[in-house]
């Protein structure tokens, strides 16, 4: 597991439609977890890891995703999509 700097800024969680070229982000309530799933992510030429954390009402989310630079390039629109919180 590789500690992610990413994961201490807080950020915003993306706004889910795909117009901040963010894609298949998923949210965890646990940082460990997080930096697990971030280290099953392999990227192509154009496409870097994002995240970060954030709060609501239960606490801290850390969340984990790739930002690419040509969403069209990259596939469906309609792809574009979020994983709930994992405890």
């Amino acid at each position: 597991m590789t500690h992610l700097a990413i994961l201490e800024e807080e950020q915003s969680l993306p706004e889910g439609h795909g117009a901040d070229h963010i894609v298949q982000w998923h949210v965890f309530r646990s940082r460990a977890k997080a930096e697990r799933f971030a280290d099953g992510i392999q990227l192509d030429a154009g496409q870097e890891l994002v995240g970060g954390f954030t709060r609501d009402s239960l606490g801290i989310l850390y969340w984990v995703g790739v930002h690419v630079e040509d969403l069209e390039k990259w596939g469906n629109r309609g792809a574009v999509n979020k994983h709930g919180a994992s405890p």
